[in-house]
């Protein structure tokens, strides 16, 4: 035991994130868990437990981008593009055929079930699959694409032919013969077995999506929406995508366009992506579509939901970069530029409250450790999903991609390539410094923040709104917001329903308290919601009080199924009610045997994230139980008793119910087992206090008081 006495006073990078492909045989339906929705501004299961998207993107598989396949390498005719890395094999020597089986054994390498395990054994629970048009091809259409890059078939010829190919039907028609599906399929599987979600992504559509030519494997910029037969080709591709994987529950979503980007009429990539969406639920698809808007998949005038005409299942999407000349912090209040331009944090976040719906973040990374740390972290700490550009990429060094692969070089020649074939395997790539930064396991990032989990099954007590947030609660009867009266900050302040004001005493905070329960913590008073007495009677009013490790202020919110919750006491098992079914400013808010009435029902307001209160304990049950204070009436000295897991470093402060701090130390080190700390309390002034302990596991607050 360790005895002492304490006392002081006082980029628009184009490319990235690739869509995760969920893959299924034709006709056959995926029951491994419950279809993805969305309920307002969240994510949702069928059990409408939130399901928060962190995921990883298999760049460079599908669609290879020069930059990752050498870094620094200048490309051929000024591109970077995976037609000039074929370009640069078919100069070497190589023929046509030889080139196409080196890139069957490329797709076969490059990601393989232990890639999806080790994503998983991370913490993800998401794959983003970056397509390419040309996969979905027959081997014999793919070679007079092929063609081009050789530079034997013109474009104009290839378009010519892919226009007899779309009037004749005969684009799509041939699952046996499409690379693509036997990749969507196998990452389909291996993410089910680990319990992830797949988002396909058409990372690479007909004619290219704008005048970044590496994330189209361009030949003719913005060639989709200058071409109408590009348009109908991709239309009738994904008619052929959504027939096959409709019933397909892991799917997560749909991403129809990667990131269009420098075309100068958004109006026309919101009637080409109109279209898709139409195409889609008309084939009864019910599928989270993922929306992409021009500048990289962040401008979104003109492509707001409202302009939509169905926006059921719709998600927005931001791609987050930061670089030289467009540098972003990550403070989840952050904004910049138009209130439409979504990369900030803070745009994000105002952009899914004003249209209330649901923000993904599909691509974020190349950047330094702290920065892609920083950002997976503050996004999560406000409830939106982000995936990480991208699990591998070619570099003799450790890069902002999650493992690298070993030269030699593709674009170095066909005299590497069976090396290349062998250092892609995943026995034979190397982490990167990248897997602490933002693996969800090693950053306290939650994908289930209610409770729930793949399967999109469990209790009620896993249903509510997400903990950690600040909401804005209001009765369905009335429409009125929970509030607590006249912004008292006094134990025993009423609570009542009044019309919305906005103001912080109409805001609460959830804060988990264990076991399926949580506190309601009043913004403006740092006070909980506690049923007065405690009583178990019917009618007995709720008010505020401090903090106490007691059942009164434990609640239990159960989704009821229509966008409400009902709100139940862990102590007397009752619902939070509006008295006699009341509608007027001032009515009481009472405890009632639950009977279903709308004054018994809840909307939650999503305001975002709770920041860490000063005066909230955050720990946990069994981190609570290490912490005994002595005796808590006290003349001359406070004795406690702190059970360390381990050797550690506490901060211990005493302070008064206005937070004025009376004494403190920051740095007092405990060792493993029981610890002694006395604190002489002689010269404090008589009160009540509030002890704050500061441990790893959290935060400890007790209540004392000093009487002389």
């Amino acid at each position: 035991m360790n005895t002492s006495t304490f006392w002081s006073t006082q980029v628009p990078r184009a490319l990235k994130c690739l869509a995760l492909l969920t893959g299924l045989g034709l006709g056959h339906s995926a029951d491994a868990q419950s279809f993805l929705r969305t309920d307002g501004q969240r994510i949702v299961n069928a059990s409408n437990q939130e399901v928060i998207l962190n995921g990883m993107n298999l760049g460079n598989w599908a669609v290879q981008e020069g930059y990752m396949m050498k870094v620094g390498w200048p490309g051929l005719d000024g591109k970077q593009t995976q037609g000039k890395v074929k370009k640069s094999l078919y100069n070497a020597g190589m023929s046509d055929a030889a080139v196409e089986t080196f890139y069957q054994n490329y797709r076969n390498n490059f990601i393989t079930k232990p890639d999806i395990d080790y994503i998983a054994s991370k913490g993800f629970n998401c794959i983003r699959l970056p397509l390419h048009y040309e996969l979905f091809l027959t081997p014999a259409q793919r070679a007079v694409r092929s063609s081009v890059m050789r530079g034997t078939v013109t474009y104009d010829s290839y378009v010519s032919q892919l226009t007899s190919w779309y009037n004749n039907n005969q684009l799509f028609t041939d699952p046996n013969n499409m690379a693509a599906l036997g990749m969507i399929d196998n990452v389909l599987a291996w993410a089910q077995a680990n319990q992830m979600y797949v988002v396909l992504d058409m990372h690479a559509v007909p004619g290219s999506q704008g005048t970044d030519a590496n994330i189209a494997d361009q030949i003719v910029a913005n060639d989709l929406w200058n071409r109408q037969i590009n348009q109908d080709v991709l239309n009738r591709l994904w008619s052929f995508i959504s027939n096959r994987y409709k019933n397909d529950s892991r799917v997560a979503m749909y991403d129809l366009i990667n990131e269009p980007n420098n075309y100068p009429n958004n109006q026309k990539i919101h009637d080409v992506l109109q279209r898709l969406i139409t195409t889609i639920r008309g084939q009864a698809d019910n599928h989270l579509i993922l929306v992409e808007g021009n500048g990289w998949g962040n401008d979104y005038n003109y492509m707001e939901p409202f302009t939509f005409p169905n926006r059921s299942n719709l998600v927005y999407n931001s791609h987050r970069y930061s670089g030289t000349g467009y540098e972003m912090d990550n403070g989840v209040n952050s904004t910049g530029g138009g209130a439409n331009d979504l990369r900030f944090i803070g745009n994000l976040r105002n952009f899914r409250t004003t249209h209330n719906v649901p923000i993904w973040v599909g691509e974020t990374g190349e950047n330094s450790d702290t920065w892609m740390r920083d950002a997976a972290k503050n996004l999560n700490s406000v409830g939106i999903g982000w995936c990480h550009w991208t699990y591998k990429r070619f570099e003799d060094r450790s890069n902002p991609a999650f493992m690298h692969i070993n030269p030699p070089y593709v674009v170095d020649g066909p005299a590497g390539l069976n090396q290349v074939l062998t250092n892609i395997q995943f026995a034979n790539c190397v982490p990167n410094t990248t897997v602490a930064a933002v693996s969800p396991n090693q950053n306290g990032i939650v994908n289930y923040p209610g409770g729930g989990n793949y399967n999109g099954t469990g209790g009620t007590t896993s249903s509510g709104p997400a903990i950690g947030r600040i909401y804005e609660i209001s009765s369905k009867n009335g429409g009125k917001a929970l509030e607590v009266s006249a912004s008292s900050q006094a134990n025993g302040g009423r609570v009542q329903q009044w019309g919305w004001v906005s103001a912080a005493n109409q805001k609460w905070k959830l804060v988990d308290a264990g076991s399926g329960y949580v506190r309601i913590v009043n913004l403006n008073s740092n006070k909980s919601l506690d049923v007065a007495g405690p009583s178990t009677a019917d009618g007995a009013l709720t008010h505020q009080w401090d903090w106490l490790s007691q059942d009164s202020q434990y609640w239990q919110i159960i989704s009821n199924g229509d966008g409400t919750y009902r709100i139940i006491n862990k102590y007397s098992g009752k619902a939070l009610d509006v008295q006699n079914n009341s509608t007027a400013d001032g009515a009481a808010v009472q405890q009632w045997t639950y009977g279903g009435g709308n004054n018994q029902r809840w909307y939650f307001s999503d305001q975002g994230a709770a920041a860490r209160v000063a005066l909230a304990s955050t720990a946990s049950a069994t981190t609570e139980a290490r912490l005994q204070v002595y005796p808590t009436l006290a003349n001359s000295e406070l004795n406690l008793s702190y059970n360390a897991p381990a050797g550690q470093r506490l901060q211990l402060r005493l302070i008064d119910l206005t937070g004025r701090v009376i004494s403190s130390q920051a740095e007092r080190p405990v060792t493993a087992g029981q610890n002694l700390i006395t604190l002489p309390v002689t010269a404090v002034r008589a009160g009540t206090y509030l002890l704050q302990v500061n441990t790893p596991e959290g935060l400890l607050v007790r209540r004392v008081v000093v009487a002389h």
